[in-house]
């Protein structure tokens, strides 16, 4: 049985693509334990981009973009699930994902693109 090429491929409400190659995922799941559940890390990853808090340009690459979802605090810290996100020809490709426990673009003055209220 052959693998999927895409471990993630959806649309939003507003019918923008989000994909995620299956081999973008292990090299990264190898770096981030926090992907190493496949079926959870899907799940967590598309509820982020679904239902994000934040959206920030990221600081390293303009046609990239991190959403950010808090899901818990821990010893009095916030814990983010990050999503970074490229924009290629309308769509959107999933470069990455993990859990800080800060926004990194704060580091650089950036301000949110869109925020939830």
């Amino acid at each position: 049985m052959q693998l999927k090429k895409y471990i993630l491929d959806f649309k939003d409400e507003e019918g923008k693509r989000y994909t995620w190659l299956r081999k973008n995922y292990n090299r990264k799941r190898n770096k981030h334990p926090e992907l190493e559940d496949e079926n959870i890390a899907v799940k967590r990853i598309k509820e982020t981009i679904l239902n994000y808090d934040y959206i920030y340009r990221s600081y390293q690459q303009k046609y990239r973009f991190c959403y950010y979802k808090k899901e818990y605090e821990l010893a009095g810290r916030p814990r983010y699930t990050k999503v970074v996100v490229q924009k290629n020809k309308g769509e959107y490709i999933i470069i990455t994902a993990f859990m800080p426990d800060t926004i990194h673009e704060k580091k650089y003055n950036y301000q949110p693109l869109c925020k939830r209220p």
